[in-house]
């Protein structure tokens, strides 16, 4: 395997901060390296976005991205403030849901490509 289509295959899915850093790693990685990075399981930051604007709120996208605990507090704070709706407290709940679900939009984003990243080095 070339150390050129590894680092194709891999660029959409680490930070471009550190396409560098990655590029002289694989340069002198062995066969065996670059081919346990053919089947690395890294996460796709498109499915990331995409299930964060459509699940967000249940915390799919903090699952997914393997952020357990975040996926569970934001799920139980979804449920606590649709179950708590008529005390007006909920609608606390349910705004700070939806501004936790925006912000995620971006930390998740660029979670997923730092954790490929650290895969990625742990390999190399």
């Amino acid at each position: 395997m070339d150390a050129n289509a590894v680092l194709l295959s891999i660029k959409d899915k680490i930070p471009d901060s550190s396409l560098a850093i990655v590029q002289d790693k694989l340069k002198a990685a062995s066969e065996d390296k670059l081919n346990t990075l053919v089947v690395l399981p890294l996460k796709n930051v498109i499915i990331g976005l995409v299930l964060g604007i459509l699940f967000g709120g249940f915390g799919v996208d903090r699952f997914y991205k393997g952020d357990i605990g975040l996926g569970i507090a934001k799920l139980a704070l979804l449920i606590l403030g649709y179950a708590t709706v008529i005390f007006y407290v909920g609608i606390v709940f349910l705004i700070i849901v939806w501004v936790w679900v925006i912000v995620d939009l971006f930390l998740v984003w660029k979670g997923i490509k730092q954790d490929n990243l650290n895969k990625t080095l742990a390999v190399l």
